[in-house]
Formats: C-alpha cells, sequence, structure tokens
C-alpha cells in the first residue's frame, strides 16, 4: 500500500512551482547529486531516467533486493499533481537508452504516489513519508539491473517522470532457503511510455495500463478511472516502447491489491 502522513492532506495548497516536483531517494538513484526533480523533456531527448549517455554515475553502494521480499521505493517532494498512476519497471542494460528491453514487474493505477485532491504542502525537500511498496517477483533471476520508476501524473500537464537506480537481485535469502513455495511465473510486459514521444494522455484521469503486468494495486478514487474502452493516449508516437510479440506477456492482473473503497476492474484496456 502507499503511505503518506494524512494529517498533511488537510492543509490547503496551491500548486508548487516545477522544482517542487518528485524524485525517487531510496534506491539511490544514478547521478543522484546532479539529476533534478522536474518531468522527463517532453521531446523524449532525456529518455530514460533522465539522463543522457554517459550521465549515469552509479552510488558507491548499490541495494540489493531478495526475490519475493518487500521493499520500498522512497520518494521526495511534494507536487504530488492529484496522484496518477506509476510503474516499476527493470532492465538488465545497466546504463540503459531508448531501445533498452523494461519490464514491468508492477504496476499502481490510480493514488500514485498520493490519493490527494492536488498536492501536499512544501517544497522539494519536504519529506511526506511518500512510499511504493513493491517485491522483486522470484521469476526474475539474480543479477545486476537498473529499477526504474515512472509516473505520469493525473493533473497538471501532460508529462512522464522516471528516475532509475542501479540494482543486484540476489539469490534467495537464508530465511527462505528451505521455502519450497514455487517460482512464481508473472508476466513482464514493456513499460509503458507516453507524453514524450507524440502519445499524450488525458488529464484528470488515473490512467490505465494497456500492459499493467500481473501485479496491480488499485489506489485513488474509483470516479479517476477513465473507461476501459477509453484509448489511454492519444497522437502518433515518436518511439514506442518494445512490443509485446507473445500474448501471454502483457499480463493479466492475477495478483491485485486496492483501496477497500474502490471497486474491482479489469485491466485489459486498449491503448494506441
Amino acid at each position: 500500500m502507499i503511505f503518506v502522513k494524512w494529517h498533511l492532506l488537510l492543509q490547503a495548497a496551491a500548486f508548487s512551482p516545477v522544482y517542487a516536483h518528485l524524485k525517487m531517494t531510496s534506491p539511490e538513484p544514478y547521478s543522484r547529486d546532479t539529476i533534478n526533480n522536474s518531468p522527463l523533456a517532453a521531446d523524449g531527448s532525456d529518455f530514460p531516467c533522465k539522463l543522457q549517455p554517459g550521465a549515469f554515475h552509479a552510488p558507491t553502494e548499490e541495494s540489493i533486493y531478495w526475490a519475493g521480499q518487500n521493499n520500498t521505493i522512497n520518494l521526495l517532494g511534494s507536487a504530488t499533481h492529484g496522484g496518477g498512476s506509476c510503474q516499476v519497471s527493470l532492465t538488465s542494460d545497466r546504463e540503459p537508452t531508448k531501445t533498452s528491453d523494461w519490464k514491468v514487474i508492477k504496476s499502481y493505477e490510480g493514488g500514485c504516489p498520493a490519493s490527494v485532491p492536488s498536492i501536499l504542502p512544501g517544497d522539494a525537500t519536504s519529506d511526506h513519508s511518500l512510499q511504493l511498496h513493491f517485491a522483486i517477483p522470484k521469476g526474475i533471476e539474480p543479477g545486476k539491473y537498473t529499477l526504474a520508476w515512472t509516473w505520469f501524473n493525473r493533473i497538471g500537464n501532460r508529462e512522464m517522470y522516471m528516475n532509475c537506480a542501479p540494482i543486484t537481485v540476489a539469490n534467495d535469502s537464508p530465511s527462505n532457503a528451505f521455502d519450497d513455495t514455487p517460482k512464481q511465473s508473472p508476466a513482464f510486459p514493456p513499460m509503458f511510455v507516453a507524453n514524450i514521444n507524440g502519445c499524450m494522455t488525458r488529464e484528470n484521469v488515473d490512467i490505465r495500463f494497456p500492459w499493467p503486468g500481473s501485479i496491480v494495486e488499485y489506489n485513488g478514487n474509483r470516479n479517476n478511472r477513465p473507461q476501459e474502452s477509453e484509448p489511454v493516449c492519444s497522437g502518433n508516437p515518436t518511439f514506442d516502447p518494445i512490443q509485446v510479440t507473445d500474448p501471454a506477456d502483457t499480463g493479466a492482473a492475477d495478483s491485485m491489491t486496492e483501496n477497500p473503497h474502490l471497486t474491482s476492474c479489469s485491466c485489459g484496456c486498449q491503448g494506441n
């Protein structure tokens, strides 16, 4: 579940300027000291990761995750833009490019990174305990990866946010040494890309990802959800994620959590 200091939501706030956007602080991202918290460039020139080739400076110590164990992504800032939808994805490329093969391991549809009417008080340094909870699926092989957090805000300019961090996926931890639970085989569809490639999402909706993957968390207000038949974005994209070739890779949401005040829904939306 996504957590926030709820008492702060009662404070009135107007939209803050660009410097108050959000960025990932944990796992520690590439080029932590030089990346800012603004969205990706509208022309996609700094996709992926909001970094140019050769600018991927790894932290001194990178995060190590064990498959199946719970982890968190921590975000800093206050401009939550009414929430929206997020994804957590992995690629085996340590300095990703536009042609990298990103695989979604979890989607958050609505209320991401917080289920709020607009923004939280404060500025870029404000810590509202914004966290995304996820686990590395047991179908992911041990090795070195780049993890990406991507976000499509509900309110405001049509934007895409993205930060990346180098991580290591380790073998099962010692506590799982005698766990005979079979490995999961979730679908790992491609990362959704929009608002930087000519395909624009609609404002005031929590987008339904065309390929959400097997693990989906529903948050936010059900009235902010678009119709299932509604295209996820409109326009002629100048570049796309790697296309799904196996229909099984689109990922029906066979593992999901949801705010108890929301009704369940199908994830099988259609996109351009």
